[in-house]
C-alpha cells in the first residue's frame, strides 16, 4: 500500500509539473536521493525518509469484549509517511531546480489532500531544524539538493481478523 500511495501522489504531481516544464521523460519520480557521481536525473525525486505511528487517536488494547467473553483483536495501525522532495539537478541547471521546487510547493499548497481507493490522505510541509536537515542529508550521502520535507498522513493498515487461534476467551489472559 505504501508504494501505491506514493506512486499515485507522485504521478499526480508529475502531471502538474509537466504542464510547467517541457521534459518528455517527466519531471517528478519516486526514487532514492543519491549523491553518487553519476549523471544527475534532473528531476524532482520523492523519497520515503521515515514511517511513524500516528498516536493522536490513541492506541487501543488488543482485547475487546464480545457477547460471550473476550476476543483478541488487532486494532488498525495508523501511519504517517515522511517524504523528501528534492530537486536533483546538475550544477548547470541549479536555477531550474529552484523553479521546479517552487512549482512543487505550489502544488502541495493547492492540493493539501487526495483520495485513493475511497481513503482520504493529507500532505503537509514539515519544518525541519538546520540540525535535522544536516542529519538527513548526511544520511543520504552528504550532497545537499534544494528540498522540502512533507508528511503524508492517514495511512491505515488493518489486518481485519484474528490471526492467533480464532477461539473466544472467557477471561483476559493477563500474567503478572
Amino acid at each position: 500500500m505504501i508504494k501505491k500511495i506514493i506512486t499515485f501522489y507522485v504521478s499526480w504531481l508529475d502531471e502538474y509539473l509537466r504542464r510547467k516544464f517541457l521534459q518528455p521523460e517527466g519531471v517528478a519520480e519516486v526514487g532514492v536521493i543519491s549523491s553518487s557521481t553519476d549523471e544527475k536525473p534532473c528531476k524532482l525525486i520523492v523519497s520515503l525518509v521515515n514511517i511513524e505511528r500516528e498516536t493522536a487517536g490513541g492506541i487501543s488494547a488488543g482485547l475487546n469484549r464480545s457477547g460471550s467473553g473476550y476476543v483478541r483483536t488487532y486494532p488498525p495501525l495508523l501511519l504517517n509517511l515522511d517524504l523528501m522532495l528534492a530537486a536533483v539537478y546538475d550544477e548547470k541547471r541549479y536555477a531550474e531546480s529552484l523553479s521546479v521546487l517552487h512549482e512543487a510547493l505550489l502544488f502541495i499548497q493547492s492540493h493539501p489532500s487526495f483520495e485513493l481507493d475511497g481513503q482520504m490522505y493529507t500532505v503537509e510541509i514539515v519544518t525541519l531544524s538546520v540540525q535535522d536537515i544536516n542529519n538527513i542529508w548526511t544520511t543520504l550521502g552528504g550532497q545537499y539538493y534544494p528540498s522540502v520535507m512533507c508528511k503524508l498522513r492517514r495511512l491505515t493498515i488493518h489486518a481485519q481478523e484474528v490471526k492467533d487461534s480464532g477461539t473466544t476467551m472467557k477471561q483476559p489472559d493477563i500474567k503478572f
